[in-house]
């Protein structure tokens, strides 16, 4: 069967990887090159770039795809709503891979957050330097908070051009932006927050993949509070199944 995996994350890679690998035809739709050249980099087909909700539909009529399978970033609301209604649409089935959560223990240094607002309520109490971990997405929110305007902010994003532009758009200084690509181990995380002397770390519960037990571990060494953002509710549970698992699922509806 040929399918429509949209992934650009590691455990979206595999997932496309083990589908190819079961005989299904694949093409892996990332957001950005650099995603598609490491699918690419496992023999995956590809292709990038956002698409709004007729690129989408075009792109499923053209290619005959028999399922489309959303293994995107566990925070990509808006990606993930598109993809349902399109394939509602189009009566093309609809499959949401979810990674697995983290199982975190109550900790005083550990904090949680439903949204933006409330992360920005929280790390102003808890500190002046604060540094963000959460994508580039959400900058817009994070710089024009009134809680955030006598904050020192630092961000940790991708080194795209893309998002250096966005950065300095929104009028943070380069001694502001640490632009790398992931994943960081704990030292190096333990590294960063040392030389910048933050005090409050920002981050998405993103799952083991994401990185964000290095970010914990780092921060409890340090004694930083960490400010998490709650992961969206997914609304179908496939982060309790194995790959094999959802795989298995999938092909009983195509």
């Amino acid at each position: 069967m040929r399918l429509l995996v949209l992934a650009g994350t590691e455990d979206g890679r595999e997932l496309a990887n083990a589908l190819k690998h079961r005989g299904h035809e694949v093409l892996v739709s990332t957001l950005t090159p650099y995603g598609a050249e490491l699918a690419q980099g496992q023999g995956l087909q590809t292709r990038w770039g956002a698409m709004d909700e007729e690129e989408l539909i075009n792109l499923l009529k053209s290619q005959d795809f028999a399922a489309l399978v959303d293994a995107t970033h566990p925070y990509a609301l808006r990606v993930k709503e598109m993809a349902k209604k399109v394939c509602l649409d189009l009566k093309v089935p609809y499959r949401r891979w979810e990674r697995s959560e983290l199982k975190l223990p109550d900790h005083p240094l550990i904090h949680w957050a439903e949204d933006i607002s409330g992360a920005a309520q929280l790390s102003a109490n808890l500190g002046q330097r604060i540094m963000l971990t959460t994508g580039s997405n959400g900058l817009p929110e994070w710089v024009s908070h009134p809680l955030m305007q006598d904050k020192s902010l630092y961000v940790r994003v991708l080194p795209t051009s893309e998002v250096l532009m966005r950065c300095e758009k929104l009028g943070l200084k380069p001694s502001q932006i640490i632009a790398a690509q992931g994943p960081f181990s704990q030292e190096w995380d333990e590294a960063m927050f040392k030389q910048l002397k933050i005090e409050v770390v920002v981050a998405k519960e993103s799952g083991k993949v994401g990185g964000t037990i290095e970010k914990v571990e780092a921060c409890l060494n340090l004694n930083l509070p960490l400010v998490l953002l709650k992961r969206p509710v997914a609304e179908i549970a496939s982060n309790q199944q194995t790959i094999t698992e959802f795989i298995n699922n999938l092909e009983v509806i195509i």
